[in-house]
């Protein structure tokens, strides 16, 4: 029996409108474990989530919840004029304690002051916890950089006490140093938590991973690192059971065609046999051969029934193995050779200097230097001016004093919101008008690479999630008929879903170009094959 304290689905369907996004007949219970969901950019996770906060309502059936704390990802939603007090949920308690505080004697808040008390000595806790103490809690959200109001958000859970946390990309925008502390923040609470998330560092602090595809829901006990293990075998029965299944719908089809060809030359056995009676008695026997006949078509009617009993059997089975594998095609990316020699000055800084505020340096006397076909990492707080680097070097801005010189013609800069992109045009329009060289075939070919062909080719950037968006971006950029030597990437798995990361850390990885990226995944970092660590 459940727990008071779980999650239960019950029955639960829901169709999103517009969308291919659909739940059937869904029986889950989630008990006061950690669980990760992922699946691909646009299977519905957070549609998923939502059906399990309430935000959303279930078409049929029902969800049974505890107390539950919801940190979304998607900050944009929240109420232009809304406080980080509104957002954290606490602006109604500190105006009863003002109220208290001032004398007011009014039963209304201190019932709602019961059991909060504490909530000023919390509140500061939790903001120290993310270093955002001391903050003013009056000021609007969406004045905060991305780092920080993810950062607010994640607070909520020090102040308020819930059976189960509900978190979606939660280490978006987060810095290291932030990471590390929301991982051991996990790793110590006694609640339930559901989380979807790309990051593999925080997947493997669950204990289970819910997978959601195209064909449902798969649960796997274990980690993330576990549940790739799994997925593997998994699969691979799958697999086979699809290859066995069709090898034993082949078997029987040969059976009942040679049992039928059998019969059928029995037949025609049997009509030589009664015209050599005729031709050698010159008569026949009419009731003898009218009841051969009709024992001879019950037979065959009998093969035919049994064969099709058969066939059919076989078929529902090979037809239920086939709905339990994940047809869509896996994303394999193979770019176009890029040569660097290993004497090649890629990148040279000096004495770097910059601030926007010249009483707040940024970036002083920076230095670094990339020959061939390097890999470097730039590593920092959020604030220390990685991005900033980024745009010097690109020459988007000027240095205040030093020197950079980028020494390769042919450089590709993506950041997480593929700014290189103009959202009004079309994927392969964007192809066209960034490789002005490139043919309407020769775009069609590099496009399908990533997994846009034909009408998903022409579907306009604003209308792409942010996986395919990343997609985009890199089918643009890496697969140009001359493919650049230097790669500088700002935060690139911010939007993907893991089957993209690990095709674009599988393409990376063939990439022989020089790259230059900040990315606070450590992960990414390592499988593409990072040999330097700059901190900022």
């Amino acid at each position: 029996m459940a727990s008071p304290k779980s999650i239960i689905l019950n029955h639960l369907s829901f169709q999103l409108p517009n969308t291919h996004i659909k739940f059937e007949d869904i029986n889950l219970t989630f008990e006061q474990e950690k669980y990760g969901i992922i699946g691909k950019n646009g299977v519905g996770k957070t549609t998923f989530l939502k059906l399990l906060t309430g935000d959303l309502t279930p078409d049929m059936g029902y969800v049974t919840l505890p107390t539950i704390q919801y940190i979304q990802q998607d900050s944009s939603m929240i109420n232009a004029k809304q406080t980080i007090s509104d957002v954290l949920g606490i602006t109604v308690y500190l105006q009863a304690l003002q109220k208290i505080n001032a004398g007011i004697v009014d039963d209304k808040y201190y019932e709602l002051m019961d059991k909060q008390w504490d909530i000023e000595k919390r509140i500061e806790s939790a903001l120290y916890h993310y270093r955002l103490w001391p903050i003013n809690l009056s000021q609007t959200f969406h004045t905060l950089s991305g780092g920080q109001k993810t950062k607010v958000m994640l607070a909520k859970i020090h102040i308020f006490p819930a059976d189960f946390y509900i978190l979606d990309e939660p280490t978006n925008n987060l810095d290291a140093i932030t990471r590390q502390t929301l991982y051991r923040e996990i790793a110590m609470l006694r609640s339930g938590v559901i989380l979807v998330s790309h990051d593999r560092k925080l997947l493997n602090q669950c204990n289970k991973i819910l997978e959601i595809t195209s064909k449902g829901f798969l649960i796997y006990g274990g980690n993330y690192d576990f549940y790739r293990q799994q997925k593997i075998v998994h699969e691979a029965a799958l697999v086979q059971e699809v290859k066995a299944t069709t090898e034993k719908l082949n078997k029987a089809k040969n059976i009942v065609q040679s049992r039928m060809e059998k019969f059928s030359q029995s037949q025609s056995r049997g009509k030589l046999k009664i015209k050599q009676q005729i031709k050698a008695k010159g008569q026949y026997d009419k009731i003898a051969l009218k009841s051969k006949k009709g024992k001879s078509e019950n037979t065959n009617r009998r093969i035919r029934l049994q064969a099709d009993r058969k066939l059919n059997t076989i078929n529902d089975a090979l037809e239920k193995a086939k709905q339990k594998v994940d047809v869509s095609k896996k994303l394999e990316i193979s770019l176009p050779k890029t040569v660097v020699p290993n004497d090649k000055q890629v990148l040279n800084i000096e004495s770097l200097t910059f601030f926007y505020n010249k009483h707040q340096l940024l970036i002083d006397k920076f230095n670094i230097e990339i020959h061939g076909a390097k890999r470097v990492a730039i590593c920092g707080a959020n604030g220390t001016g990685k991005s900033t680097l980024i745009k010097l070097i690109r020459g988007v801005l000027k240095p205040i004093s030093g020197h950079i010189n980028v020494g390769v013609k042919n450089k590709v800069y993506l950041d997480q919101s593929v700014s290189l992109l103009q959202d009004e045009l079309s994927v392969l329009d964007n192809y066209l008008k960034i490789n002005t060289h490139a043919t309407i075939n020769e775009a069609h070919h590099a496009l399908a690479s990533f997994e846009f062909r034909n009408h998903t080719a022409k579907k306009l950037v604003r209308n792409l999630s942010g996986g395919e968006k990343m997609r985009a971006g890199l089918a643009v950029s890496l697969m140009a008929p001359e493919p650049p030597q230097l790669i500088l990437l700002d935060e690139p798995t911010n939007h993907l879903d893991l089957e993209t990361i690990l095709a674009i850390e599988s393409a990376l990885n063939i990439y022989q170009g020089a790259i230059l990226a900040i990315s606070h995944d450590d992960v990414f970092l390592k499988n593409i094959g990072i040999m330097q660590h700059i901190k900022m």
